[in-house]
């Protein structure tokens, strides 16, 4: 474990104010004193059909709704009023057998979306008489009466690429068409991008069709049209397009630069396939892997929870097989029997669990059963004689307590009886390790902790997993990211990130896998705010995130060795809240007056709501000057806000009065180091519900992170009660009072983070070094325990000049990592590592190989 002195606060967040000289430090790696092992496992991927990350993105598909079945509702669900609505049935988690109320918006406008017709000419109808197979029961009835086309739009766009082939099937009946039918490629406006003429459509009976479609030219925006060169009516059903260049040339195949990003990360496992999709909606659309392998114009499909179809095409046999293409053991989380607790909450009867454990042992066996067994003859059908690398099963997706936990020691008997090999791991609800699940579980090989953070999170808790209690059981970090006040995923995001891979790694002995989430998102449906890898029909790029796991898991130690990291003081501290002041609520009615600044003494600054209301700006609300001159905020809604503009204050003394009028939600907020209308920091006095207090940051003026753990009042704001808050900010700390009693306070975290290890193959040492701050250290780099260093290492670092940067898709290696030569190396030696830094140094040692050994 490290031992870290703190004796400076260096900045954290892109509105604070930056150090003018560069701090030093002392890093001390003593190879005498070893820590836990790492594990070979820590860094995984999880794949969840979130944001079309699979539609439309990792599976190659380039048709959506290939089968015309994306109008249809979800099983067991109505439409009322725009909604989709599940049958009102028992809820699992909620008491006395209540029914969740829960509904989703339902966005399907069309009776066939992507599909559309080129002219009046052309009629469409969904139909479903005479369906291609029991999985797909409608097809689409074109009736011609004129030359027209019938277009897909593909997932935003097809991108279509000179000299390259798309391979080309359908399925097609004749009623009365007459004529040839022509399948093309066409870019935005028109233009035949790649062409093929079948003469005709043969038959009344269902017949399959394929081609080459070879493009001439490129288009990132392309189209697939059907285009008509006769009269008639004619159906079509299941139509695919593939590029012939998918990920390692396999037919139904994954996308080449999507599946690349996967390859290059060695991820020691792949988490599939969820996640909430494993839960579903409600219990009905739940996924099932016997529907999700076989022919794919025979699969059904399953609903994501959120809210589109998925083909299935990337089914369990798929993932099974890109798991084995890049490497990766198999991690299948299955269904146990209830969907998720934040939707319908629906499930299958204690009594019905038995038929659900014969179906995944069912699967199991599919992926590891002989050839010659049920289940193993039908995956030797589909190519894959061998077993295929499924290592972990988890039972359920964030279902949490004793309940679960009766069911989930059920599913663990009856797997570990016929696979006692296979690790099995056990859901923890949303965030830690869920004490009440795990006390009434009676074996557990890895418990499955979320962590979704705000940024700086890490940074503050960096001994989070020192404080576990080790026993019989370790831990998997199921889904982990810092997302919350950082953009899209920016450096600081990156930085957060990293320290937090850096405490799993210190903490070996306990964390054994990690897998960051979400982890693709199609930017055309963003359903959650920061992912790993983003794309759209034709580009990628990796969020800087992704090159932080991508350098650590490359530059992964065996073993831990000690580290000593000491940071020296500086003479003056610069202050880190400078800025100006301003007035909030959220989703609550209040009150402020007697606003008062005060610095080294004097006052700088007294409100006058009613002769000088008009130098506060309203951002947002609907902020009135009182009859009794205080300034009023009515009306529900987040970040209503007003400020000071053109005012700066560094070290300084806040005072005001504040009354909650209302009893709606919350209570009120002071923003303080206020540097626009959409960045500073802020007390919450009656936040969550009138029930706490947080310090927070705000970015882009609605992202709010918390940079202290919501603490709770010693009692709620009472309603009509004028309360005295005073905020003392200092250089690197901050005070809030309330009624003259401190409510609560706020220190910078260290900025400064390392951890070092062995590389027991080749015997390197490996320093990881993360600089958090605004400012430069000049480190001081001490080799102890018998390190006998080669004077040169390899340095790889990641950086930005600011945590505000982000990767895009304009810009998709803004910040990607530089690998450099160092110079100098020896058993002491200095190293610069800059602001907003994450290093990687690698060191020859002569005496690693006899360290090993």
């Amino acid at each position: 474990m490290n031992k870290i002195w703190l004796m400076i606060i260096c900045t954290c967040l892109c509105f604070r104010s930056k150090m003018v000289a560069q701090s030093r430090a002392t890093i001390t790696v003593d190879a005498g004193k070893p820590g836990a092992v790492v594990s070979p496992t820590l860094h995984g991927i999880f794949f969840e059909e979130i944001s079309h990350g699979g539609e439309g993105g990792l599976y190659g598909e380039l048709i959506q709704n290939r089968g015309f079945e994306e109008s249809r509702l979800p099983p067991a669900t109505t439409l009322v009023d725009g909604f989709i609505v599940p049958t009102r049935s028992p809820h699992f988690s909620l008491p006395n057998g209540r029914a969740s109320d829960w509904k989703m918006r339902w966005t399907v406008n069309s009776q066939w979306p992507s599909w559309s017709s080129g002219s009046s000419d052309v009629g469409l109808e969904l139909v479903d008489v005479l369906p291609l197979n029991a999985a797909t029961p409608h097809s689409l009835k074109v009736k011609v009466g004129g030359a027209g086309n019938l277009i897909n739009e593909g997932f935003w766009g097809i991108n279509v690429v000179e000299g390259d082939n798309y391979n080309l099937t359908f399925y097609a009946r004749n009623e009365s068409y007459k004529g040839a039918l022509t399948a093309s490629l066409q870019s935005t406006d028109g233009k035949v991008l790649a062409t093929y003429s079948f003469k005709s459509v043969a038959g009344s009976s269902w017949k399959k069709y394929t081609c080459k479609l070879k493009a001439t030219a490129s288009d990132m925006k392309g189209k697939f049209v059907f285009t008509f060169g006769g009269t008639g009516t004619v159906y079509f059903d299941f139509v695919s397009l593939f590029p012939e260049k998918t990920f390692k040339g396999r037919p139904n195949g994954m996308r080449a630069d999507l599946a690349q990003y996967l390859a290059d990360l060695h991820p020691a496992f792949i988490r599939w396939p969820g996640g909430c999709f494993v839960e579903g909606i409600n219990i009905e659309s739940a996924p099932n892997w016997k529907r999700s392998i076989g022919p794919v114009e025979q699969r059904v499909g399953t609903y994501s929870p959120w809210g589109y179809w998925s083909t299935d095409g990337f089914g369990y046999h798929e993932y099974l097989q890109f798991c084995e293409d890049i490497g990766a053991d198999a991690l299948y989380v299955f269904n146990a029997g209830v969907s998720c607790d934040f939707r319908s909450g629906t499930f299958i009867p204690d009594e019905g669990v038995d038929s659900i454990i014969h179906d995944i042992l069912d699967g199991l066996e599919y992926a590891l059963g002989p050839a010659s067994s049920k289940w193993g003859k039908v995956r030797a059908a589909a190519g894959h004689p061998k077993p295929f690398p499924l290592k972990y099963v988890e039972i359920g997706n964030e279902q949490a307590g004793p309940r679960y936990a009766r069911r989930y020691n059920w599913f663990y008997d009856a797997i570990k009886k016929k696979y006692p090999e296979l690790k099995i791991l056990a859901s923890m609800g949303i965030g830690d390790v869920n004490k009440r699940t795990l006390d009434s579980m009676k074996s557990v090989d890895l418990a499955d902790e979320h962590a979704y953070k705000a940024a700086g999170w890490a940074e503050r808790n960096y001994n989070h997993f020192d404080g576990y209690k080790r026993g019989d059981w370790e831990m998997y970090v199921g889904e982990y990211a810092t997302n919350g006040g950082v953009g899209h995923g920016n450096m600081q995001a990156a930085l957060s990130d990293a320290v937090y891979i850096m405490a799993m790694e210190r903490n070996g002995d306990l964390v054994k896998m990690s897998s960051y989430a979400p982890l693709f998102v199609n930017v055309n449906d963003v359903d959650w705010p920061v992912n790993l890898i983003n794309f759209d029909d034709a580009r990628s790029f990796g969020r800087i995130s992704y090159y932080a796991i991508k350098m650590f898991n490359d530059n992964r130690s065996d073993r831990n060795l000690s580290v000593e990291t000491v940071v020296a003081p500086v003479e003056k501290k610069t202050p880190l809240y400078a800025g100006s002041i301003g007035l909030a609520t959220w989703d609550t009615d209040a009150e402020f007056k007697d606003v008062e600044v005060s610095s080294g003494g004097q006052v700088v600054y007294k409100s006058d709501f009613a002769g000088r209301g008009s130098e506060w700006k309203s951002v947002r609300g609907n902020w009135k000057v009182t009859a009794d001159s205080a300034m009023g905020q009515k009306g529900l809604g987040a970040q209503r806000f007003m400020w000071l503009p053109g005012k700066r204050f560094e070290t300084y003394t806040v005072r005001l009065k504040a009354r909650r009028t209302s009893d709606k939600t919350n209570a009120f907020i002071v923003p303080f180091a206020v540097k626009d209308d959409n960045t500073m920091l802020r007390a919450h006095i009656g936040s969550n519900v009138n029930s706490n207090s947080t310090f927070e940051a705000v970015t882009g003026g609605m992202q709010v992170s918390d940079l202290t753990n919501q603490r709770r009042m010693p009692a709620p704001i009472q309603t009509g009660r004028w309360y005295d808050i005073r905020l003392e900010v200092a250089e690197d700390h901050v005070e809030c009072y309330l009624d003259d009693k401190l409510l609560m306070s706020y220190t910078e975290p260290q900025k400064l983070f390392s951890i070092a290890g062995r590389d027991e193959k080749t015997g390197d040492v490996i320093v990881k070094v993360v600089n958090a701050g605004a400012t430069s250290y000049d480190v001081s780099l001490r080799l102890d325990g018998g390190i006998d260093p080669v004077a040169e290492g390899r340095l790889t670092v990641l950086r930005s000049d600011s945590p505000g940067v982000e990767n895009s898709l304009e810009e998709p290696k803004k910040v990607v990592p530089v690998e450099t030569t160092v110079s100098g190396v020896g058993r002491e030696f200095p190293m610069t590592f800059g602001p907003y830094s994450i290093s990687v140094l690698r060191i020859r040692d002569l005496n690693g190989k006899k360290a090993v050994n």
